[in-house]
Parts: C-alpha cells; sequence; structure tokens
C-alpha cells in the first residue's frame, strides 16, 4: 500500500545501507523559536495563528517579510473569496469543499504537504489538503479536527458526526457515499476506515494536524538521506504537537542521524549531539543504546587500523561531564579496556621481551588485563623470545632462555609443554651434530656436542645411547 503518512524510523544497527552523497548538515535539537507560542495555545486556533503555523510547518523561514507575508496575504484573500452559503453545517462545509476542488486544488501528489506548493500550483495530499479545509471552516467558525489513520489524515465535523476526504470533491460524508468511496481509493491509493473502526482511527487537534506537514517532510528527507534535517524538523513537530508519537520519533530521528554519522566516521560529532540531546531531553534507553554504539564502533574500526590515539580521543570524549547520562562507569572501564589491551598487544608483539615482559606486569598490577590474561601474554612472550633465540636451529640457546624464566613464569599451564618441545628440539640438535661428526670420523668434535648437550640434559636416552656408540667405536 502506498504511504502518505510517513516512512519509519531506521534502527542504528543498520547502519544505513542507503547510500547518500549530501555533505553532513548541522544537527538542530531546538525547537523553531515560532513553535512554542503555539504550541502553547489552547485550541480552536486563531484563524490567523492556523495560517502562520501551517506556513511555518511548510518551511515558510520568515512569515512577516517576502515571500512568507505574501503566502500569508494570498491564504487571507482565499478565504475571502470562498463563498458564504447560507444554510446549517453540513450545507456550509459541503459547499466549501467543492469550491476548494473547484477553485484550490489541481492534482493529488501523494508527497506534497507543503500549503505554499499548494497555494502556487494547486498540489496537495491528505495532509495539505485536510489542513487547507480546516482552515477554511474555522474562517466560518465551524468546529472541525482532523482524523489520523495509519496511513492517512482527513477532516471530521465533530457537532453534526460527519466525515469529510479532503482529497476529492465530493468526499463530505463519504461513508455513505459508494462513489466517494471509490474515487477517494481510486485516487489515492488508501480505504476510507469508518468512524466504528476506532482501532485505525483517532482524533487529533489543529496543532497535531498540522504537525503531520513536518511528519511528510521528514519523511521525504528520509529518503534522500538528509538525516541531520530531518531531527530539526522532527523536533520542530514534537513542539508543536507534544504528542508521545512525536517524541518517539524525534528520538528515532537521532538513532537515524547517529547511523549516518557512524557510516562517515563521524562519531564524535555524533556523540557529541546525543550528549546535548540527553542534556535536554534525558537519555533514556534509545539514546543510550544509540551513544555506546558509536562509541564502540568508533573504538573498534580505530583499533583495527592501529589508530589507538583515535581510540583513546573517542574514550576521552565519551568520558567528559556533557557525556555522563549517556554511559556507565562500567562501560566506559570495558572500552577502556579494550583500547588498553590492544595497546598491550601491540607491545607483546612489537616490542624487545624486555620491555615487553615490564608492560604485562604492570597491566596486570593496574588490574587492566586479569592473572587469565597475563598467563596468556607471558606464554606467549616467552615463546616468542625462545624461538628467536633459537633461528637456525640453535634450539640450545632458547632451551637456555627458558631456564632462566621465574617460578611464576613456571607455573603457567602450558609451560610444560613448551618445556618438552625445547628439550626434544635441543636434544635432537646436539644428536645430529654427533651424528653428523661421528660419520666424519671427527671423534673430537662428536665428543664435543655429546659433552655440551649431555651437560644440559644428562639423562637424555638419545644423548646417553650416542656416548656408548662414541666410547665404543672411537678408536
Amino acid at each position: 500500500m502506498n504511504q502518505c503518512m510517513r516512512i519509519p524510523a531506521l534502527p542504528l544497527s543498520l547502519l544505513l545501507l542507503a547510500n547518500s552523497a549530501l555533505p553532513a548538515a548541522e544537527v538542530r535539537l531546538v525547537p523553531d523559536n515560532r513553535i512554542p507560542p503555539i504550541a502553547a495555545m489552547n485550541e480552536p486556533l486563531p484563524v490567523d495563528t492556523l495560517i502562520r503555523a501551517s506556513l511555518i510547518a511548510s518551511g515558510i523561514a520568515d512569515i512577516s517579510s517576502d515571500p512568507g507575508a505574501r503566502l500569508a496575504e494570498d491564504l487571507g484573500a482565499l478565504l475571502n473569496s470562498a463563498p458564504y452559503p447560507p444554510g446549517d453545517q453540513a450545507a456550509v462545509a459541503e459547499e466549501l469543499l467543492t469550491w476548494m476542488h473547484e477553485n484550490l486544488l489541481t492534482r493529488y501528489v501523494e508527497s506534497q504537504t507543503r500549503i505554499d506548493t499548494l497555494l502556487d500550483n494547486g498540489r496537495y495530499n491528505c495532509v495539505s489538503s485536510a489542513v487547507i479545509y480546516t482552515i477554511l471552516l474555522r474562517s466560518r467558525d465551524i468546529p472541525v479536527h482532523g482524523v489520523l489513520t495509519p496511513d492517512h489524515a482527513f477532516c471530521r465535523l465533530p457537532e453534526i458526526g460527519i466525515d469529510v476526504e479532503t482529497t476529492i470533491p465530493f468526499g463530505f460524508n463519504p461513508g455513505v457515499r459508494r462513489e466517494a468511496a471509490d474515487s477517494f481509493t481510486g485516487r489515492t491509493g488508501f480505504t476510507y476506515v469508518p468512524p466504528g473502526d476506532y482501532k485505525r482511527r483517532r482524533n487529533i487537534g489543529e496543532k497535531e494536524l498540522i504537525a503531520l506537514i513536518y511528519q511528510n517532510r521528514i519523511s521525504a528527507l528520509q529518503r534522500s538521506g538528509e538525516w541531520a534535517a530531518a531531527v530539526g524538523l522532527a523536533r520542530d513537530r514534537w513542539a508543536l504537537s507534544g504528542t508521545q508519537a512525536a517524541e518517539n520519533d524525534f528520538r528515532d530521528s537521532l538513532t537515524n542521524y547517529a547511523a549516518e554519522a557512524d557510516r562517515r566516521g563521524e562519531n564524535l560529532k555524533a556523540l557529541d549531539v546525543m550528549a546535548r540531546a540527553a542534556a535536554m531531553i534525558g537519555a533514556g534507553p534509545e539514546l543510550k543504546d544509540t551513544a555506546a554504539a558509536l562509541l564502540g564502533n568508533a573504538v573498534s574500526r580505530s583499533l583495527r587500523a592501529g589508530r589507538t590515539q583515535d581510540a583513546l580521543d573517542a574514550l576521552a570524549a565519551a568520558g567528559r561531564p556533557a557525556s555522563a547520562p549517556l554511559f556507565s562507569s562500567e562501560f566506559i572501564e570495558s572500552r577502556r579496556r579494550d583500547i588498553t589491551g590492544e595497546i598491550l598487544r601491540r607491545t607483546v608483539e612489537t616490542a624487545d621481551f624486555p620491555d615487553a615482559a615490564a608492560a604485562i606486569n604492570t597491566s596486570l598490577a593496574s588490574g587492566d588485563i586479569t592473572a587469565e590474561r597475563w598467563q596468556q601474554f607471558a606464554l606467549h612472550l616467552w615463546s616468542s623470545e625462545a624461538r628467536r633465540r633459537s633461528r637456525g636451529g640453535e634450539w640450545a640457546g632458547g632451551w637456555d632462555f627458558l631456564q632462566t624464566a621465574p617460578s611464576k613464569i613456571r607455573n603457567i599451564a602450558g609451560w610444560p609443554a613448551l618445556m618438552d618441545t625445547y628439550t626434544h628440539n635441543a636434544a635432537v640438535s646436539f644428536h645430529n651434530r654427533f651424528v653428523d661428526a661421528f660419520r666424519r670420523q671427527q671423534w673430537n668434535r662428536a665428543a664435543a656436542a655429546l659433552e655440551e648437550g649431555l651437560r644440559r640434559f644428562p639423562t637424555h636416552p638419545t644423548l646417553l645411547a650416542d656416548r656408548r656408540t662414541l666410547q665404543t667405536r672411537r678408536p
């Protein structure tokens, strides 16, 4: 089905797979200063306020000067030129609907929600036509309010209990006019929701109806990937309507912006936005989750690229007092350990053995790594250094180095297996040296190889057998 009203917000985990080549924009978190005074007014609003609010919601920057003033004058002139038919509410309301379609509206365009565009070329959708119709009726002192369904909006005359489908010229009381309902569906793609279907329709006031202009504009911005701009309009919509749904959508818009910022690698900028938003509206679980994803992704991305300082900078930004509502101390500490753990891993991989050994001992003492993690690092470190000292088949050098390990190292679970490997390889290297010299009948060199091997491994059976062979075969 077509969607006249909105598109859903995207969670951060989707990372906004839709591409956008638009430049990053600043994020506005405070509403347009013209909106709060209107939001504070009781309904029904004065007609001039309805006009002003509808033009503000349509994106007119300054209604006090051209072109805003001209638009307001044009709309006022239209109200004056509309008929003042005698009769009851139903007759007047129906004639005004017909007049609106004959003199103002030209073409239904699903996404065309702006009042200035409607005044310029007559193109409209359910929201813009409902707003104009509301202004028309209110200028004639006829009570009217909006009706919102899951994907559509229209008007209702509460005193006489009649719906008005403003997208078609004969949409007055469409529930009893089959041709009206059919025409409406054919033009818009939507299905009329009758008054009895309370689960699918909700009465809304003038401010919430006008706020739907913002909602449609937000949907257009989201479709074009302008996530930062959508945040500001979502804040305006919430300020004007004051509904929980608008607040939820504003929070969703922050999540969408954060996902785009993450895609751009602008995580620190987005974290600042989340912190400012939390200070204004409270952190809430969704802002906390969004901030955690931004920080976690920034740290992980930096660490994968080997930019540990960037990861530390991200952590420092998250640790500022302004960000305190977003992050628990446990979360910050966990990310800090990720970073220090990566720095330590790189130190173990690249530093000289004494410096690397000192680094893991310091990390253990400071609590940056657990005893289990220290053992893993230590075993890797001693194994790597032993391997370095055994290059060229000089396994005895590695074995000699391992003999210098303190008892704390020797008590690591993997140590015996490491020692067995170097003991075996070193003993075999002496045996091979003996065999090579023996075959060449270089008796003194064979004896020297055996003496050096047995000094280290006096009970090794292979070397003992070599000594017996030398004793029996040596001239």
